[in-house]
Protein backbone atom coordinates (compact mmCIF):
# COMPACT_ATOMS: atom_id res chain seq x y z
CA UNK A 1 0.00 0.00 0.00
CA UNK A 2 1.82 3.12 -1.15
CA UNK A 3 1.89 5.30 0.76
CA UNK A 4 3.93 8.92 2.77
CA UNK A 5 5.64 8.17 6.20
CA UNK A 6 7.37 11.59 5.82
CA UNK A 7 7.38 14.71 3.83
CA UNK A 8 9.88 17.75 4.09
CA UNK A 9 9.84 21.40 2.01
CA UNK A 10 11.97 23.41 2.11
CA UNK A 11 11.59 27.16 0.77
CA UNK A 12 8.40 25.91 -1.14
CA UNK A 13 5.23 28.81 -1.49
CA UNK A 14 4.26 29.96 2.41
CA UNK A 15 6.54 27.14 3.87
CA UNK A 16 10.38 27.95 5.01
CA UNK A 17 10.48 24.34 6.21
CA UNK A 18 8.36 21.86 7.17
CA UNK A 19 9.09 18.16 8.45
CA UNK A 20 5.92 16.08 9.09
CA UNK A 21 5.51 12.34 9.98
CA UNK A 22 3.05 10.42 8.45
CA UNK A 23 0.93 7.33 9.02
CA UNK A 24 -1.54 5.41 6.51
CA UNK A 25 -4.85 6.16 5.81
CA UNK A 26 -6.52 9.62 6.40
CA UNK A 27 -5.03 13.09 6.54
CA UNK A 28 -7.37 15.64 7.69
CA UNK A 29 -5.65 19.51 6.79
CA UNK A 30 -7.95 22.81 8.71
CA UNK A 31 -7.07 25.96 9.17
CA UNK A 32 -8.26 29.73 8.38
CA UNK A 33 -7.91 30.49 4.26
CA UNK A 34 -4.82 31.21 3.38
CA UNK A 35 -2.84 29.02 6.38
CA UNK A 36 -0.73 27.11 4.01
CA UNK A 37 -3.40 23.91 3.70
CA UNK A 38 -3.45 24.07 -0.56
CA UNK A 39 0.05 24.85 -0.77
CA UNK A 40 0.73 21.81 1.27
CA UNK A 41 -1.15 19.74 -1.06
CA UNK A 42 0.22 21.07 -3.85
CA UNK A 43 3.90 20.29 -2.57
CA UNK A 44 2.84 16.37 -2.91
CA UNK A 45 0.95 16.93 -5.93
CA UNK A 46 4.63 17.77 -7.34
CA UNK A 47 5.76 14.07 -6.62
CA UNK A 48 3.98 13.15 -9.61
CA UNK A 49 5.00 14.36 -13.55
CA UNK A 50 3.39 17.62 -14.56
CA UNK A 51 3.06 21.28 -12.84
CA UNK A 52 0.61 19.95 -10.00
CA UNK A 53 -2.79 20.42 -8.63
CA UNK A 54 -2.35 24.23 -9.58
CA UNK A 55 -0.57 23.95 -13.12
CA UNK A 56 2.28 26.68 -11.98
CA UNK A 57 5.58 27.07 -13.33
CA UNK A 58 8.47 26.23 -11.56
CA UNK A 59 9.59 29.29 -11.26
CA UNK A 60 6.90 30.50 -9.37
CA UNK A 61 6.71 27.70 -6.42
CA UNK A 62 9.82 29.34 -4.07
CA UNK A 63 9.15 31.42 -1.32
CA UNK A 64 8.71 34.77 -1.18
CA UNK A 65 10.05 36.67 2.07
CA UNK A 66 9.51 40.15 1.77
CA UNK A 67 10.25 40.76 -1.39
CA UNK A 68 13.20 38.30 -1.22
CA UNK A 69 12.31 35.11 -3.70
CA UNK A 70 14.46 32.09 -1.84
CA UNK A 71 16.98 30.80 -4.36
CA UNK A 72 15.35 27.12 -5.00
CA UNK A 73 12.48 25.17 -3.62
CA UNK A 74 12.57 21.41 -2.48
CA UNK A 75 9.98 18.60 -1.67
CA UNK A 76 11.28 15.28 -0.48
CA UNK A 77 9.64 12.11 0.49
CA UNK A 78 9.81 8.80 1.91
CA UNK A 79 7.36 6.01 0.80
CA UNK A 80 6.31 3.01 2.95
CA UNK A 81 8.69 1.11 1.43
CA UNK A 82 11.47 3.19 2.44
CA UNK A 83 11.88 4.84 -1.26
CA UNK A 84 13.05 8.50 -1.15
CA UNK A 85 11.07 10.98 -3.77
CA UNK A 86 12.41 14.20 -4.23
CA UNK A 87 11.40 16.96 -6.71
CA UNK A 88 12.74 20.41 -6.77
CA UNK A 89 14.14 23.74 -8.43
CA UNK A 90 17.52 23.78 -10.10
CA UNK A 91 19.05 27.09 -8.31
CA UNK A 92 21.18 27.98 -11.43
CA UNK A 93 18.29 27.25 -14.21
CA UNK A 94 15.11 28.54 -11.93
CA UNK A 95 12.89 26.86 -14.88
CA UNK A 96 13.90 23.50 -14.45
CA UNK A 97 12.94 20.52 -12.28
CA UNK A 98 14.90 18.26 -10.87
CA UNK A 99 13.72 14.66 -10.34
CA UNK A 100 15.45 12.47 -7.69
CA UNK A 101 14.74 8.86 -6.43
CA UNK A 102 16.30 7.17 -3.69
CA UNK A 103 19.15 10.53 -4.79
CA UNK A 104 19.84 9.16 -8.33
CA UNK A 105 18.45 11.48 -10.90
CA UNK A 106 15.31 10.23 -12.51
CA UNK A 107 12.54 10.90 -15.31
CA UNK A 108 8.81 12.11 -14.90
CA UNK A 109 8.26 8.85 -15.89
CA UNK A 110 10.36 6.94 -13.65
CA UNK A 111 8.30 9.09 -10.86
CA UNK A 112 5.35 7.86 -12.11
CA UNK A 113 6.31 4.45 -11.85
CA UNK A 114 6.52 5.06 -8.06
CA UNK A 115 3.55 6.69 -7.24
CA UNK A 116 0.32 7.64 -8.72
CA UNK A 117 -1.80 11.08 -7.07
CA UNK A 118 -5.23 12.47 -8.40
CA UNK A 119 -6.79 15.28 -7.18
CA UNK A 120 -9.69 17.08 -6.63
CA UNK A 121 -9.93 20.90 -5.83
CA UNK A 122 -12.56 23.46 -6.35
CA UNK A 123 -11.53 24.54 -9.67
CA UNK A 124 -12.55 21.53 -10.92
CA UNK A 125 -16.17 22.06 -9.80
CA UNK A 126 -16.87 23.54 -13.08
CA UNK A 127 -14.85 20.38 -15.15
CA UNK A 128 -18.44 18.70 -16.62
CA UNK A 129 -19.40 22.78 -18.22
CA UNK A 130 -16.19 24.46 -19.06
CA UNK A 131 -13.78 24.00 -21.99
CA UNK A 132 -13.44 19.97 -23.81
CA UNK A 133 -9.76 20.67 -22.95
CA UNK A 134 -9.96 20.16 -19.29
CA UNK A 135 -11.75 16.90 -20.11
CA UNK A 136 -9.16 15.38 -21.98
CA UNK A 137 -6.62 16.56 -19.41
CA UNK A 138 -8.89 14.84 -16.72
CA UNK A 139 -8.93 11.36 -18.56
CA UNK A 140 -5.08 11.64 -19.31
CA UNK A 141 -4.32 12.77 -16.02
CA UNK A 142 -6.52 9.13 -14.58
CA UNK A 143 -4.79 7.32 -17.78
CA UNK A 144 -0.88 8.32 -16.35
CA UNK A 145 -1.96 5.94 -13.46
CA UNK A 146 -2.43 2.83 -15.82
CA UNK A 147 0.61 3.92 -18.55
CA UNK A 148 3.41 5.91 -17.07
CA UNK A 149 4.33 6.17 -20.37
CA UNK A 150 1.31 8.21 -21.29
CA UNK A 151 2.18 11.84 -20.25
CA UNK A 152 5.67 11.24 -22.29
CA UNK A 153 3.47 10.02 -25.58
CA UNK A 154 1.45 13.17 -25.14
CA UNK A 155 4.43 15.67 -24.98
CA UNK A 156 5.47 13.57 -28.16
CA UNK A 157 2.52 14.30 -29.95
CA UNK A 158 1.88 17.96 -29.36
CA UNK A 159 5.53 18.87 -29.83
CA UNK A 160 5.09 16.83 -33.76
CA UNK A 161 1.20 18.36 -33.82
CA UNK A 162 3.13 22.25 -33.43
CA UNK A 163 5.65 21.54 -36.13
CA UNK A 164 2.88 20.48 -38.59
CA UNK A 165 0.93 23.26 -37.51
CA UNK A 166 4.12 26.09 -38.02
CA UNK A 167 4.22 24.36 -41.69
CA UNK A 168 0.39 24.64 -41.87
CA UNK A 169 0.29 28.25 -41.18
CA UNK A 170 3.35 29.25 -43.52
CA UNK A 171 1.55 27.95 -46.61
CA UNK A 172 4.13 24.67 -46.86
CA UNK A 173 2.38 22.39 -49.46
CA UNK A 174 5.84 20.07 -50.04
CA UNK A 175 5.06 17.02 -48.93
CA UNK A 176 8.31 15.80 -47.74
CA UNK A 177 8.17 18.03 -44.80
CA UNK A 178 5.22 16.91 -43.44
CA UNK A 179 5.73 13.28 -43.74
CA UNK A 180 8.16 12.32 -40.68
CA UNK A 181 5.65 14.48 -38.80
CA UNK A 182 2.76 13.18 -39.42
CA UNK A 183 4.42 9.30 -38.72
CA UNK A 184 5.16 10.63 -35.75
CA UNK A 185 1.58 12.04 -34.74
CA UNK A 186 0.19 9.14 -36.12
CA UNK A 187 2.10 6.86 -33.89
CA UNK A 188 1.68 8.72 -30.54
CA UNK A 189 -1.93 9.38 -31.56
CA UNK A 190 -2.95 5.98 -31.40
CA UNK A 191 -1.10 5.61 -28.42
CA UNK A 192 -3.10 7.90 -26.89
CA UNK A 193 -6.18 6.72 -27.75
CA UNK A 194 -5.52 3.36 -27.08
CA UNK A 195 -4.61 4.54 -23.52
CA UNK A 196 -7.98 6.89 -23.21
CA UNK A 197 -10.01 3.96 -24.52
CA UNK A 198 -8.22 1.25 -22.06
CA UNK A 199 -8.87 3.91 -18.79
CA UNK A 200 -12.39 4.26 -19.74
CA UNK A 201 -13.49 0.60 -19.76
CA UNK A 202 -11.57 -0.18 -16.42
CA UNK A 203 -13.58 3.13 -15.23
CA UNK A 204 -16.88 1.25 -16.21
CA UNK A 205 -15.94 -2.28 -15.06
CA UNK A 206 -15.05 -0.21 -11.42
CA UNK A 207 -18.69 1.41 -11.65
CA UNK A 208 -20.46 -1.65 -12.74
CA UNK A 209 -18.84 -4.04 -9.91
CA UNK A 210 -20.45 -1.29 -7.02
CA UNK A 211 -23.98 -0.28 -6.44
CA UNK A 212 -24.87 3.71 -6.61
CA UNK A 213 -24.18 4.74 -3.06
CA UNK A 214 -24.51 8.51 -1.68
CA UNK A 215 -22.50 8.97 -4.73
CA UNK A 216 -24.05 8.29 -8.46
CA UNK A 217 -22.98 6.26 -10.78
CA UNK A 218 -21.25 8.30 -13.42
CA UNK A 219 -21.34 6.98 -17.33
CA UNK A 220 -18.33 7.89 -19.02
CA UNK A 221 -17.14 7.43 -22.61
CA UNK A 222 -14.83 9.07 -25.03
CA UNK A 223 -15.07 9.69 -28.98
CA UNK A 224 -12.62 11.01 -31.42
CA UNK A 225 -10.78 10.29 -34.70
CA UNK A 226 -8.87 7.21 -33.35
CA UNK A 227 -10.82 6.04 -30.19
CA UNK A 228 -14.04 5.77 -32.16
CA UNK A 229 -12.23 3.28 -34.89
CA UNK A 230 -10.52 1.64 -32.09
CA UNK A 231 -13.69 0.57 -30.00
CA UNK A 232 -15.14 -0.86 -33.24
CA UNK A 233 -12.60 -3.31 -33.15
CA UNK A 234 -9.98 -1.93 -35.82
CA UNK A 235 -6.03 -2.92 -34.17
CA UNK A 236 -3.86 -0.24 -33.14
CA UNK A 237 -1.50 -0.58 -36.12
CA UNK A 238 -4.40 -0.31 -38.90
CA UNK A 239 -5.61 2.49 -36.14
CA UNK A 240 -2.27 4.44 -36.43
CA UNK A 241 -1.72 3.63 -40.44
CA UNK A 242 -5.13 5.25 -40.97
CA UNK A 243 -4.71 8.32 -38.62
CA UNK A 244 -1.60 8.77 -41.21
CA UNK A 245 -3.35 8.26 -44.11
CA UNK A 246 -5.66 10.96 -43.03
CA UNK A 247 -3.92 13.30 -41.57
CA UNK A 248 -2.03 13.21 -45.29
CA UNK A 249 -5.48 13.58 -46.96
CA UNK A 250 -6.75 16.51 -44.97
CA UNK A 251 -3.37 18.59 -45.53
CA UNK A 252 -5.66 21.17 -47.73
CA UNK A 253 -7.87 21.74 -45.34
CA UNK A 254 -5.55 21.80 -42.55
CA UNK A 255 -3.87 24.32 -44.46
CA UNK A 256 -6.93 27.04 -45.05
CA UNK A 257 -7.27 26.81 -41.07
CA UNK A 258 -3.48 27.21 -40.55
CA UNK A 259 -3.54 23.95 -37.73
CA UNK A 260 -4.22 20.73 -37.31
CA UNK A 261 -8.12 19.59 -37.51
CA UNK A 262 -8.23 16.01 -36.12
CA UNK A 263 -6.35 14.16 -33.68
CA UNK A 264 -6.72 12.84 -30.24
CA UNK A 265 -5.97 17.07 -29.32
CA UNK A 266 -10.03 17.55 -30.41
CA UNK A 267 -11.42 14.37 -28.69
CA UNK A 268 -14.74 14.75 -26.49
CA UNK A 269 -15.04 13.19 -23.20
CA UNK A 270 -18.51 12.90 -21.73
CA UNK A 271 -19.65 11.84 -18.37
CA UNK A 272 -23.46 11.05 -17.79
CA UNK A 273 -25.65 10.99 -14.25
CA UNK A 274 -26.74 7.12 -15.17
CA UNK A 275 -29.61 6.98 -12.97
CA UNK A 276 -31.39 10.03 -14.31
CA UNK A 277 -29.65 9.42 -18.00
CA UNK A 278 -28.62 13.08 -17.64
CA UNK A 279 -26.04 14.49 -19.03
CA UNK A 280 -23.26 15.84 -16.06
CA UNK A 281 -23.35 19.11 -17.61
CA UNK A 282 -27.04 19.90 -16.86
CA UNK A 283 -26.83 18.00 -13.45
CA UNK A 284 -27.59 19.90 -9.89
CA UNK A 285 -24.28 21.61 -8.63
CA UNK A 286 -24.45 18.95 -6.17
CA UNK A 287 -24.98 15.94 -8.57
CA UNK A 288 -22.05 16.95 -10.60
CA UNK A 289 -19.65 17.55 -7.50
CA UNK A 290 -21.13 13.55 -6.51
CA UNK A 291 -20.27 12.51 -9.97
CA UNK A 292 -16.77 13.91 -9.99
CA UNK A 293 -16.13 12.40 -6.31
CA UNK A 294 -17.18 8.96 -7.64
CA UNK A 295 -15.38 9.15 -10.30
CA UNK A 296 -12.60 9.48 -8.48
CA UNK A 297 -13.30 6.74 -6.29
CA UNK A 298 -13.87 4.55 -8.85
CA UNK A 299 -10.35 5.24 -9.99
CA UNK A 300 -8.89 4.35 -7.42
CA UNK A 301 -10.83 0.82 -6.76
CA UNK A 302 -9.48 -0.04 -10.62
CA UNK A 303 -6.00 0.41 -9.84
CA UNK A 304 -5.17 -3.64 -8.56
CA UNK A 305 -1.46 -3.00 -8.40
CA UNK A 306 -1.03 -0.20 -6.47
CA UNK A 307 -3.08 2.51 -4.40
CA UNK A 308 -3.07 6.23 -5.28
CA UNK A 309 -2.48 8.93 -2.72
CA UNK A 310 -6.17 11.30 -2.99
CA UNK A 311 -5.62 15.15 -2.46
CA UNK A 312 -9.12 16.50 -1.75
CA UNK A 313 -8.99 20.57 -1.45
CA UNK A 314 -12.44 21.71 0.19
CA UNK A 315 -14.10 18.36 -0.68
CA UNK A 316 -16.77 18.40 2.05
CA UNK A 317 -17.60 22.14 1.64
CA UNK A 318 -20.76 21.62 -0.88
CA UNK A 319 -21.34 17.82 0.48
CA UNK A 320 -24.17 17.62 2.49
CA UNK A 321 -24.51 15.40 6.06
CA UNK A 322 -25.60 12.08 4.18
CA UNK A 323 -22.69 12.54 1.52
CA UNK A 324 -19.95 13.42 4.11
CA UNK A 325 -20.83 10.57 6.10
CA UNK A 326 -20.45 8.59 2.60
CA UNK A 327 -17.46 10.18 2.05
CA UNK A 328 -15.69 9.12 5.31
CA UNK A 329 -16.69 5.23 4.70
CA UNK A 330 -15.72 4.92 1.29
CA UNK A 331 -12.13 6.57 2.36
CA UNK A 332 -11.65 4.35 4.83
CA UNK A 333 -12.51 1.27 3.31
CA UNK A 334 -10.34 2.11 0.16
CA UNK A 335 -7.78 2.15 2.79
CA UNK A 336 -5.83 4.67 0.89
CA UNK A 337 -3.94 7.67 2.40
CA UNK A 338 -5.93 10.76 1.32
CA UNK A 339 -5.51 14.00 2.12
CA UNK A 340 -8.41 16.37 2.84
CA UNK A 341 -8.27 20.10 3.53
CA UNK A 342 -11.11 22.09 5.57
CA UNK A 343 -11.85 25.43 6.95
CA UNK A 344 -14.20 24.13 9.32
CA UNK A 345 -13.16 20.90 11.10
CA UNK A 346 -16.46 19.19 12.06
CA UNK A 347 -17.18 18.78 8.19
CA UNK A 348 -14.76 15.96 9.01
CA UNK A 349 -15.63 14.75 11.96
CA UNK A 350 -17.42 11.30 10.71
CA UNK A 351 -13.58 10.20 10.32
CA UNK A 352 -13.17 10.41 13.96
CA UNK A 353 -9.72 8.76 15.22
CA UNK A 354 -9.74 6.68 12.01
CA UNK A 355 -7.55 9.67 10.28
CA UNK A 356 -4.76 11.52 11.45
CA UNK A 357 -5.97 15.00 12.20
CA UNK A 358 -3.22 18.69 11.85
CA UNK A 359 -4.22 22.28 12.36
CA UNK A 360 -2.69 24.24 9.59
CA UNK A 361 -1.97 27.91 10.77
CA UNK A 362 0.43 31.10 9.68
CA UNK A 363 2.57 28.26 7.27
CA UNK A 364 2.66 26.04 10.33
CA UNK A 365 1.27 22.47 10.49
CA UNK A 366 0.44 20.86 14.15
CA UNK A 367 -0.99 17.66 15.56
CA UNK A 368 -4.55 17.87 16.47
CA UNK A 369 -6.74 15.51 18.67
CA UNK A 370 -9.85 14.15 16.28
CA UNK A 371 -12.43 16.33 18.06
CA UNK A 372 -12.12 19.56 18.94
CA UNK A 373 -11.16 21.11 22.42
Amino acid sequence: MASFTQLRLTDFRSYDRLDLDLMPGPVVLFGANGAGKTNLMEAVSLLSPGRGLRGAGIDALARVDEGVTAPAWGITATLSDETILSVGQVPDAPRRRVVRINRTNATAAQLAEQLTVQWLTPAQDRLFTGPEGDRRKFLDRLTLAFDASHGVTALRYEKARAERNRLLSDGVSDASWYDALETDMAQCGARIARARVDTVERLREAIAERDATAFPQAGIAVTGTIEDRLQAGTYLDDAESDFRDLLAETRPLDRRAGRSLTGPHRSAVAVTHQAKAMPAALCSTGEQKALLIGLILAHARAQVTRSPILLLDEVAAHLDAVRRKALSEELTDLGLQVFMTGTDRSLFDDFGDRAQWFEVADAQVRPASPQAA
